[in-house]
């Protein structure tokens, strides 16, 4: 055994033995406390192990130290894989709307509350969230909603393990997501074994392999979208791009950095590539715009509510909340006003695409007034092309957003406490600050 392999697995060892204690907490929302700690706690091995392979394995990996890396990252999710979903409700929802759909109803339209799908409650009924609301998912992952149902509710009779099945689609993608981060960090001359930014993640481990969130669908098409525009391969980065949006809606703010990336040179063809692709997405949508127009408006409505009609782990928007004189609806404005205006200087400054992708990724997190941990997947595949030390600890503080369950079961209130988002964002700002001095210095002493 090479002293590389030797060391991944010493680095592995106690990551794996994190997992292993996160899987005997069974119940995470009941064990939300303990649930923070052991992961704060994994963390820090996660985060050595990014330093060590970006910082201090020097030379290029091995076939075998690339092998032990991906291994132990499947060691990872297969250890949390037999574990219900318990920190979130989401998976439940995914069933209800898949239900829903085989029952002939409209996702877009029908609410879980609404008497006429009264008929569609069982067991898992009380654990559906948001029942006062449509959906707010994309149709790619309302198809997959669909169909995961038709199977799962013809392999399996007992409800509450059709949610557990809810998980194995999105896995596949996870396990994707990896073979396309290879493949863009061997056309950017990154070593391959910064892969293990991403398939060491807690962040990405617990959320995709425990708590079975539908996110892998979007972050392998946003990787496999920059990975076909490394290669000038525009029909299927602009394809991939579309799947995204069709997946979570937000990435349509990267179509003007995706179109902008080459410069005027050829543009009319990447846009030709976009609208060549409209024709796929509106024919992907069609089911859920047909029978009512009141759809649309209500999508509308969920999506502006999420930028400004509740708060959970906000960090920028509460500045802009109070500006706003505590008012959503004064807030919206200003939140779209500087998102816009941050998508557009990013895609005027043409960085490479990772990057841009990552920095609009970024400013959409920090401006959001709802930032759930596992939002914060969505840029860890990006970090493993472009490390920045900031970003990985906020991965690995994410969690403490958890706080909000021990209040909400003691009292039924869903209130931040201010302690715990200073603990998650002081330091992330912090270090982003240092990084921008340190920055500065360079370029005047540069001069």
């Amino acid at each position: 055994m090479s002293g590389r392999v030797r060391s991944v697995l010493l680095l592995a060892l106690p990551l794996e033995a994190g997992y292993l204690a996160l899987s005997r907490l069974h119940d995470w929302q009941r064990s939300v406390v303990e649930y923070i700690a052991v992961y704060l706690a994994t963390s820090i091995f996660y985060i050595v192990s990014c330093w060590w392979i970006t910082e201090k394995n020097e030379k290029p990996e091995s076939r075998r130290q690339l092998a032990a890396i991906l291994l132990a990252g499947l060691a990872f999710r297969l250890t949390l894989l037999p574990l219900y979903p318990s920190l979130t409700e989401d998976p439940h929802r995914y069933r209800w709307e898949g239900k829903l759909q085989a029952a002939g109803g409209n996702p877009y339209v029908a609410r879980p509350e609404d008497p006429q799908w009264a008929g569609l409650r069982d067991s898992t009924w009380p654990r559906v969230n948001r029942k006062d609301l449509p959906t707010a998912y994309g149709p790619l992952l309302e198809w997959s909603h669909r169909l995961t149902y038709a199977v799962v509710s013809r392999l399996e009779p007992n409800e509450f393990r059709q949610v557990w099945l809810f998980k194995i689609p999105y896995l596949v993608f996870d396990l994707a997501t990896m073979g396309a981060l290879l493949g863009l960090l061997a056309q950017l001359g990154r070593p391959r074994s910064w892969v293990l930014i991403y398939a060491w993640s807690p962040l990405v481990v617990a959320e995709f392999w425990a708590s079975a969130h539908n996110d892998p669908v979007l972050v392998f098409f946003l990787v496999a979208a920059i990975w076909a525009a490394g290669t000038e391969r525009w029909a299927w980065a602009m394809g991939a791009l579309w799947m995204a949006t069709l997946a979570k809606f937000w990435p349509a703010l990267l179509f003007p950095l995706f179109l902008w990336s080459g410069g005027r040179a050829r543009l009319s063809g990447r846009l030709g590539w976009v609208l060549a692709w409209t024709p796929l997405a509106a024919l992907l949508s069609l089911p859920y715009w047909q029978g009512s127009w009141q759809g649309p408006a209500q999508l509308r409505g969920m999506l502006a509510g999420f930028l400004g009609g509740w708060r959970n782990n906000p960090s920028l928007y509460n500045v802009i909340y109070a500006v706003a004189g505590r008012d959503y609806e004064q807030g919206k404005p200003l939140v779209a006003g500087l998102l816009v205006a941050a998508v557009l200087a990013i895609a005027v400054r043409r960085p490479a695409l990772p990057q841009g992708v990552l920095a609009t990724t970024v400013v959409l997190l920090f401006l959001s007034a709802n930032c759930f941990p596992w939002y914060l997947t969505w840029m860890v595949p990006l970090l493993a092309t472009y490390p920045l030390p900031a970003f990985l600890l906020w991965t690995a503080l994410a969690p403490l957003a958890y706080h909000i369950l021990v209040g909400y079961q003691a009292t039924g209130r869903w209130q931040d406490d201010p302690f715990y988002l200073y603990l998650e964002y002081v330091p992330v700002y912090g270090m982003l600050l240092a990084r921008l001095i340190q920055w500065g210095v360079k370029k005047a002493f540069d001069r």
